[in-house]
């Protein structure tokens, strides 16, 4: 499942990049029903990178004390398990 919600994300990303928002109504669909799946992904995507947060992978760029992340390669992955998060996958991302 892994592989199919980072295909997704690839392609919802390459959708915004190319202003593509014919697409807009489908994505929400499907990540609609990846959240009734228990599924939870999180794009950071211009959040402050915190080196503390054990979710996210970063490579940075520069030398910024309070970097932003800028691009997202993988987002974060959880999967509800009751009234826990667990986490299936590190988000892998460049911060400026």
């Amino acid at each position: 499942m892994l592989n199919i919600i980072n295909q997704l994300f690839e392609i919802e990303k390459k959708s915004n990049d190319q202003n593509l928002s014919i697409f807009e109504r489908n994505f929400e669909r499907i990540n609609h029903e990846l959240e009734e799946m228990g599924y939870v992904i999180n794009n950071p995507i211009g959040k402050i990178y915190d080196s503390r947060d054990t979710s996210i992978e970063a490579n940075i760029v520069g030398n910024s004390l309070k970097p932003f992340i800028t691009k997202v390669l993988k987002p974060v992955i959880f999967q509800k398990d009751g009234n826990e998060l667990l986490l299936l996958q590190k988000g892998i991302v460049i911060a400026e």
